[in-house]
Order: structure tokens, then sequence, then C-alpha cells
């Protein structure tokens, strides 16, 4: 059998007005939710400063074979390279972000899961046609480590980190832009 806890009325004075900010804030907020429902104030969420911040392209693409053309709304930032690039005080040139987007392609490429395959016939090769999953993951790694030579480890961790895995670079963005014009120019 539990032993119920001693309620006490006079509860530490910090604990007190740290729930009734909460409460309030819970308040503003229901208040705040009532008058966009009412139209009496706008919505910031959907049009607010951050979303009008982000650049939308439209852009037309066939979704299925043999269909008509779609107009599909993105975002132009798709990785962490575009959001350093495409900002007001550009942390990135062109061809930093042309080298940095070649590298994370390799990288994606060379990261990829290959796709199981189970045949019946033997295959062989006629020297034409695509490359399989397999082929092109040996090529992206070659290329990938051919990258990675030509700098060094650290440059090579935030390559990996900002390019790859989109992390943001923070207090490494100086050697990012080193790391970048020296794919840019020897790779």
């Amino acid at each position: 059998m539990s032993v119920p806890l001693v309620r006490t009325p006079d509860a530490p004075d910090g604990e007190r007005r740290r729930v009734a900010a909460m409460l309030r804030a819970d308040r503003r907020a229901r208040l705040a939710a009532r008058d966009i429902a009412m139209g009496l104030k706008p919505d910031m969420g959907a049009d607010g400063p951050a979303a009008r911040a982000r650049v939308v392209v439209e852009d037309r693409i066939v979704l299925t074979p043999r269909s008509v053309q779609q107009t599909v709304r993105r975002v132009r930032d798709a990785c962490m390279l575009d959001r350093l690039f495409h900002r007001a005080n550009a942390a990135l040139t062109a061809e930093q972000h042309a080298a940095g987007l070649r590298f994370r392609a390799v990288w994606l490429r060379a990261t990829r899961g290959g796709r199981l395959v189970q045949r019946y016939t033997p295959h062989t090769g006629a020297g034409c046609g695509t490359l399989e999953d397999t082929e092109a993951g040996v090529q992206a790694r070659r290329a990938l480590d051919r990258a990675l030579s030509l700098l060094t480890p650290a440059r090579g961790r935030v390559a990996c980190a900002v390019c790859g895995m989109d992390e943001a670079p923070g207090t490494r963005i100086r050697t990012l832009h080193r790391a970048l014009d020296i794919l840019h120019e020897r790779w």
C-alpha cells in the first residue's frame, strides 16, 4: 500500500512563480489561437518572417510516365550548402557551392545502400547501358577517396559533416571555405 504524500500549502516561492508564468503563457497561447481562428489577428505561423525568408521555387515535372506536367513547389534550400550560399550575407562563393554540391552528390551515391536483386540467369555485360548500383557505389567511393586525399584530416571532417551529413559548420566555416577551395581547384 502506498503512502500518500503530504501536501504542503506553502510551495517554495520560485516554484509558485514558475507555475504562474506557465499558466500565463498557456492563457496567452489560447487567446492568440482564438483570435486567429476568429480572424481578428493574422496567422504568423505559415506566412511569418521565417517562412518568407525561405525561397520557394515552382518547377513543372512529370510525376508518372505519359502524364501531363504538374507544378510542384519546393524550397530552394535543400541542404546546408544551399542555406549557406543563398542567405543575404552569403558564406560561400559560387565555386565553393558547386564544389560542395559535387562532393555531396558523390557522398550520397557512395553511402547509399544497394538493392537486393535476384537473378536466375547469369548476368553478362555487353559494354553499354547503366551501371549497377554496386558499380556506381564503388566508383563514387573511389571519387570520394580521391577528394579526401586532397584534404587534411580536419578539412575532410568538416567537408563530410557539412556537405555529406548536412550539419551546420558552426565555428569551422573557415576550414570549410579552404576545403571547398581546394576541391574546386584540384578535384
